[in-house]
């Protein structure tokens, strides 16, 4: 190894590390990313990835802290699996009473917003006192969530009709930002799924979507077993088409609607 460039040795240490704190795995195809992420995270740091991956190896919590930033999964658009979104607000949205949801992994508030917006189309205005907690390891995908500001690509799924609506011209570069009534019920908050205690009171409906797939199986064993704590008896649970098989043992009825699987916890 180079004094810029960490080796296999230090690799190994450096994602051992980060597995413990995230849950995020190499096994799951990360190895590329690990290295971009220590590239990031030490020009942040105004050091080498040799030098960061030996702090991170070491325990040094702040430079770990700044791996992580970096190593988050950020990849979200507006829409993604729209089927999803429509069923849960389909069968969550005839509910009285103000509904409960959480976006586990929020990213930078593509879902969260989208399934605001699809409350709204429902006629939940905000009389019906509806929150949505929406959170992530990465208070910078937070910052952007906040700033709710989004470029053509991550709009690109939103129907014209819902996009004219609920999303509001900010600049000549084709963005728009969030109409603050869709911003309203949104809480956005930090969030490590793997070593925070669960938000509650439980939910109407957990969104945990294209998270679990980049973690170690017997990680995101523990964690969907979390997930579904956090759901109200009779409440769903909404995972990405791809990690529905993790779901397999878990005690919940499998709901099929409109094209999705929805996971209910049975009453």
């Amino acid at each position: 190894m180079t004094d810029g460039a960490p080796g296999p040795a230090a690799l190994a240490a450096v994602a051992r590390a980060l597995a413990a704190e995230t849950g995020l795995s190499l096994a799951s195809g990360l190895g590329d990313a690990l290295r971009a992420a220590l590239d990031r995270a030490a020009d942040d740091r105004g050091t080498t990835p040799a030098r960061l991956a030996t702090a991170v190896a070491g325990g040094d919590a702040a430079a770990l802290a700044a791996l992580v930033e970096q190593a988050a999964v950020r990849e979200t658009s507006f829409w993604r699996h729209p089927e999803q979104l429509a069923a849960l607000a389909r069968l969550a949205g005839g509910r009285p009473a103000p509904l409960r949801l959480w976006s586990a992994g929020c990213a930078s508030g593509e879902e969260a917003y989208g399934l605001a917006m699809l409350l709204r189309e429902a006629g939940r205005d905000a009389a019906a006192g509806d929150r949505i907690l929406a959170t992530d390891l990465s208070a910078r995908a937070l910052e952007a969530a906040r700033r709710a500001r989004y470029g053509p690509r991550a709009l690109r799924r939103v129907p014209p009709a819902i996009a004219a609506r609920w999303l509001l011209p900010a600049g000549s570069d084709g963005a728009r930002v969030v109409h603050p009534d869709v911003r309203a019920p949104v809480e956005l908050r930090h969030h490590n799924l793997v070593r925070d205690p669960l938000p509650g009171p439980p939910f109407d409906a957990v969104l945990c979507r294209n998270v679990l797939i980049y973690f170690d199986p017997a990680v995101a064993a523990t964690v969907l077993r979390a997930l579904l704590a956090a759901v109200r008896p009779g409440g769903w649970l909404v995972l990405g088409p791809v990690e529905l098989p993790l779901a397999a043992e878990l005690p919940v009825e499998w709901v099929e609607d409109g094209g999705a699987t929805l996971l209910r916890r049975p009453r």
